[in-house]
């Protein structure tokens, strides 16, 4: 979290440039380029800016200038677990501005930390069962847990698959176009839906003949 209130500054003209466009998904390779060169050459009207406030500034309108392009800004913001944000988020820290596209409380080293060491939805199912916690909660103390070197109450693929009571034609439709459980959980993210609804719904689109918002 920032301590100094010109951090704050850019930090929001980064949020509202995040929402200046509609998400297309963009090439996380193009945006990262992009943003390289407009690190490089930052507009010469900052240099007397610089001169009061120093480089974080010049960098970070760099960074906000280029969010533009492609749709990059908006497509981080809407979903926080794609290439894109990952090279947003990194460019923006990279400047100093303690910046992240992902839900407040739930950072990408614990997200990393969860889905890297093998946890399934029906695990995180489980443990929020146990914690009485939503699904984000979860997955932040569980992701902890692991950064700290400690095991959460429920093995990696310890949880047995729970009983749908939802068109199973649907689900089936999901797992077999290739999805995968960290889709489900991103889906149930972007809708705030729960995992066995994610799938079914989700299901229903792919049947329907429409793009899942996914990268």
């Amino acid at each position: 979290m920032s301590t100094h209130p010109h951090d704050d500054e850019l930090i929001a003209r980064i949020s509202r440039a995040l929402h200046s466009r509609e998400a297309d998904q963009p090439d996380p390779a193009v945006v990262a380029a992009r943003l390289q060169t407009a690190l490089a050459h930052p507009p010469q009207a900052t240099v007397t800016t610089l001169v009061r406030r120093g480089g974080k500034v010049v960098a970070a309108g760099a960074v906000i200038s280029a969010l533009a392009v492609a749709g990059a800004g908006a497509a981080a913001a809407a979903n926080p677990y794609s290439g894109v944000a990952r090279v947003v988020e990194d460019v923006a820290q990279s400047v100093g501005l303690e910046w992240s596209a992902m839900p407040d409380g739930y950072s990408r080293e614990q997200y990393e930390a969860f889905w890297g060491a093998g946890y399934t939805v029906e695990d995180m199912e489980a443990l929020a069962d146990l914690w009485h916690l939503d699904a984000t909660a979860t997955k932040a103390q569980a992701g902890q847990l692991l950064l700290d070197g400690q095991m959460p109450p429920v093995a990696p693929g310890g949880a047995a698959a729970q009983p749908v009571d939802v068109d199973q034609a649907l689900v089936d439709a999901f797992w077999a176009a290739g999805y995968t459980s960290e889709d489900v959980a991103t889906l149930g993210e972007l809708w705030h839906t729960e995992p066995f609804e994610t799938k079914a719904k989700a299901g229903q689109l792919l049947l329907d003949g429409q793009t899942l918002p996914l990268d």
